[in-house]
């Protein structure tokens, strides 16, 4: 991938779904990172690229809406569309 292009991030405590969702999105031509938890991703440095997030809503932990709302209230830059 060029130093440009965008990432989409995939989150999802279940394998099968991760890895699937990842070896279709790349299939597309873009960069894909995994996390098996709503805190492995919020852990994690975000690139300075165009990004999307899908999270799994039922996860063990933090839920995919709670990721989704301190992602919005920390100002990162992310925003929902559902």
């Amino acid at each position: 991938m060029t130093a440009n292009s965008s990432t989409v991030f995939i989150v999802d405590d279940d394998a099968a779904i991760r890895d699937a969702l990842g070896s279709l999105i790349r299939s597309v031509g873009l960069d894909v990172r995994l996390f098996a938890s709503a805190q492995e991703f919020l852990g994690t440095p975000k690139p300075d690229v165009p990004t999307c997030v899908v999270l799994d809503v039922r996860m063990p932990g933090l839920s995919g809406l709670d990721c989704q709302r301190q992602l919005a209230e920390s100002g990162s830059g992310f925003r929902s569309s559902s």
